[in-house]
């Protein structure tokens, strides 16, 4: 049975992740970052509805995934305006990087991505472990040792958790700000109203909440 959006966790540890195999830098398309969108809320509000109509109207699996897909991407672009700039921060990150004697070497796009500077100071024992950044704006980056090897990357901003890398297994994570997780809150309430009025008298099993935003106490209350 699905779970009401009135009981999303309130938990400041919320936090949503996609794994990158790739090991390259984060996926822009599914983690907020500001200046993402200009739609109205009429405009966002169309499109959510829209993805809303198209899951409940299908039962085909493949669907399904694309149009979750699709609804991670725009809940991403929701968030938007009340986002971090995490582009710039990952980018300050990365220089802040280059001035620890590394010297990668570029692939492909000529772009050095932050694992790039990571791997290239991976084996100089604990001294980047031990090291805090501090980045332009307030932000600040710390790299911890891995228990998987090698070192991660975590990017504060105002208290919170904004980008971490958790190794090639895991890729990039974010943790959602205060008014990250209202907007969020906000999409999804938009999203299975619309799906839930539709599937009402169907007799057909509903939707789940996505598991980032349901409520989970044995984590959230401990936290």
């Amino acid at each position: 049975m699905g779970i009401s959006v009135s009981s999303a966790v309130n938990s400041a540890n919320t936090k949503y992740h996609m794994s990158l195999s790739s090991g390259r830098g984060p996926d822009w398309s599914i983690i907020p970052s500001s200046g993402k969108s200009s739609k109205s809320k009429a405009e966002f509000t169309d499109e959510i509805k829209e993805l809303a109509r198209k899951a409940a109207n299908t039962t085909n699996k493949a669907e399904l995934e694309s149009i979750h897909r699709q609804r991670t991407e725009l809940c991403a672009e929701y968030m938007s305006d009340v986002s971090p700039d995490r582009k710039a921060l990952y980018r300050q990150a990365k220089n802040a990087l280059k001035g620890q004697g590394s010297n990668p070497k570029c692939h492909g796009s000529g772009e050095l991505t932050l694992l790039d500077f990571l791997e290239a100071a991976d084996g100089r024992g604990s001294s980047l472990a031990e090291k805090k950044f501090a980045l332009a704006g307030g932000g600040t980056l710390t790299c911890p040792i891995l228990t998987s090897g090698g070192y991660g990357a975590d990017i504060y901003y105002q208290g919170t958790k904004v980008l971490t890398y958790l190794g090639s297994g895991y890729g990039w994570a974010c943790e959602r700000t205060p008014a990250e997780r209202e907007k969020e809150r906000e999409f999804y309430g938009i999203y299975f109203n619309e799906y839930r009025s539709l599937k009402n008298g169907q007799g057909e099993e509903l939707e789940e909440l996505p598991d980032y935003l349901e409520e989970k106490p044995s984590f959230d209350m401990k936290a």
